[in-house]
């Protein structure tokens, strides 16, 4: 009998140890619970507005829509490319959102948009030793001095007749990257280039270049960004929801809050 209750004891409690590592497996498997959508946002290195941290991918502009996609229970996958790049991969839906888009007749063709979260401006950045004191980007043109921009970028119309005008287009020099720009000033390829002034004081300071480049009294308005989604892999309710959510960070002032810790 001593042995047979002995038994029966070690019985219930293998049973409970068991039971144990089953819950145990159980809250596994729900924390591993995939969220009701996985989005591939495409970024280029452009910060403080998108960039890599510690082997994260962060910025203002990221910060903000994973914010949005949490509300919508969204996970955010990244894919590094330039804007060029991007631009023709959200086209062809194989990415789904960008961000820092101006919205234009041309891409509503392809792609939809959140409602303008943050503006977004220009100034011409300059040599240090350049000694045009001007405020007009014709007027830098006028001396035959090249202007670096990025491809694909769109700077405003004021920009774009420029960009077209017979007389300054071959002033213009494309790169892949308003840093590369940066330092095709320094190599002389360029005279100047256009950068969001927050992404161009920001790069001076961290690459160290306060004594060789400056901005220049050229500035060119500001003007609305928004996100922008594939009309091939976003559907109606899910886009619905990320405006709606977006639209609550601007109304809330959480763009604001995200905006200021950088």
């Amino acid at each position: 009998m001593k042995i047979t209750k002995l038994m029966s004891i070690l019985t219930i409690f293998l049973l409970a140890a068991c039971g144990g590592e089953e819950s145990s497996e159980q809250k596994q498997t729900v924390s591993k619970t995939k969220r009701d959508c996985n989005l591939t946002m495409g970024w280029e290195s452009r910060a403080p507005y998108q960039f890599e941290r510690n082997g994260e991918i962060t910025g203002i502009d990221v910060q903000i829509f994973q914010q949005a996609a949490d509300k919508v229970n969204c996970d955010v996958d990244f894919v590094e490319k330039s804007w060029t790049e991007l631009l023709t991969d959200l086209e062809k839906g194989e990415i789904d959102v960008l961000a820092g888009a101006t919205i234009t007749p041309d891409r509503e063709e392809f792609a939809n948009f959140s409602q303008p979260y943050r503006d977004e401006s220009f100034t011409l950045f300059i040599r240090a030793s350049n000694s045009y004191n001007g405020n007009t980007l014709s007027g830098f043109l006028s001396r035959s001095q090249k202007v670096g921009i990025t491809s694909d970028y769109f700077y405003g119309q004021e920009v774009y007749e420029l960009i077209n005008h017979p007389q300054y287009s071959n002033l213009f020099i494309d790169s892949s990257s308003g840093e590369q720009s940066f330092f095709n000033i320094l190599y002389s390829e360029i005279d100047g280039v256009l950068a969001d002034p927050v992404e161009g004081h920001y790069i001076i300071k961290r690459k160290r270049l306060d004594d060789k480049i400056k901005a220049s009294n050229v500035h060119i308005p500001s003007d609305s960004v928004a996100y922008m989604f594939s009309k091939k892999t976003i559907k109606e309710k899910q886009l619905v929801d990320l405006q709606s959510a977006i639209k609550e960070m601007v109304s809330n002032d959480k763009v604001k809050e995200v905006i200021a810790n950088f």
